[in-house]
């Protein structure tokens, strides 16, 4: 990857350790544009946002420390990733002509402000990792649906690198996933079969 001395903000060594080894676009917009910098607000702090995984994965490295380094370490690092994320999105939306602040607005145009309700909490490793999976996921089809309303191919190539890092972060929780909770699963031997309930009222 090429990492230009000249990057500053949450851009350090550490973060390479988990984005996708590809260079990121320069922060610049075709013009000011209110609409698309309330599009952006919504990856930059709505429910599925860089700060709800910022916050989610930040959680899971303190509870799961102790017992699994390994995969509190690489929240930790994905979490700088999601960290640059926000604030590359936050340089674009002022550029775009509006205040970052921790918001969204809704159809009726009211603010509605972050908060840690967003957060999957979860119960135990496999449930957290499942879901930061999953919220991954969400986070990449907002992207795609954010990409195709937003005529600014400035702001789509930002997008488009975001999603390379997501979709790299959703190969790391896999593996994760491999190691310790697929063990888990029953073999297909101690798997019992469905009763035929016709045949056996």
């Amino acid at each position: 990857m090429n990492q230009n001395s000249q990057e500053k903000g949450c851009v350090t060594p550490a973060l390479y350790r988990c984005a996708y080894p590809a260079p990121y676009p320069e922060i610049r917009v075709v013009k000011q544009n209110p609409s698309y910098a309330r599009l952006l607000l919504e990856d930059y702090a709505g429910v599925v946002s860089e700060t709800s995984a910022i916050m989610q994965y930040n959680y899971h490295h303190f509870v799961l420390k102790n017992q699994y380094k390994d995969a509190a370490d690489l929240l930790a690092c994905i979490s700088l990733v999601e960290m640059h994320h926000q604030e590359m999105l936050a340089s674009t939306i002022i550029m775009l002509g509006v205040d970052p602040c921790y918001r969204v607005f809704t159809v009726t145009n009211e603010e509605k402000y972050w908060n840690a309700s967003y957060v999957f909490y979860g119960i135990d490793f496999c449930d957290r990792i499942s879901m930061d999976i999953a919220g991954e996921w969400a986070a990449i089809a907002n992207y795609r649906k954010h990409q195709y309303m937003i005529d600014d191919l400035y702001i789509k190539e930002l997008l488009e690198r975001v999603i390379l890092d997501e979709l790299h972060h959703i190969t790391l929780f896999n593996q994760l996933m491999q190691r310790y909770c697929w063990p888990q699963l029953p073999q297909r031997n101690d798997i019992k079969p469905v009763p035929d309930l016709q045949n056996n009222p």
